[in-house]
């Protein structure tokens, strides 16, 4: 099996504000996905377009939440910096963020994601990321 699901149990409570729904580890193509349903509530533009900050959001999660996978809950990874380039609108309803791991050192890890919908890309980012050890 190529993909293994991850339980949204374990995800941040945070998460919810993005609509999260769950998240697949794909060990072929080494990329982590996660899933949101974000609502008008996150919406500009009489509830057509999810806001940018929250879309930024989605694919720093999908990073990070990489970083977490990877390491087996023992370090995250803090966003030093954060490149987003925005594509389409993003609206209401179904979008994964995809992520990959370009670098992994062991202080720094370079990651991208891309954020689709309807099979479209809408927004990609690239981070700069402090491993620190996770506290639980």
């Amino acid at each position: 099996m190529s993909d293994i699901p991850l339980n949204p149990k374990h995800a941040p409570p945070f998460l919810k504000i993005f609509g999260f729904t769950e998240a697949i580890y794909n060990e072929v193509h080494k990329t982590y996905t996660c899933y949101f349903e974000p609502t008008e509530d996150l919406t500009h533009s009489a509830g057509t377009v999810v806001q940018g900050g929250f879309v930024s959001g989605m694919l720093d999660t999908s990073m990070a939440q990489h970083i977490i996978f990877l390491t087996k809950g023992e370090m995250t990874g803090l966003t030093l910096d954060i490149d987003v380039k925005f594509y389409k609108p993003c609206a209401p309803g179904p979008v994964e963020a995809i992520s990959k791991i370009i670098q992994f050192g062991k202080s720094i890890a370079f990651t991208e994601a891309q954020l689709f919908q309807n099979g479209k890309l809408i927004a990609s980012a690239t981070a700069t990321n402090k491993l620190a050890p996770l506290k639980i």
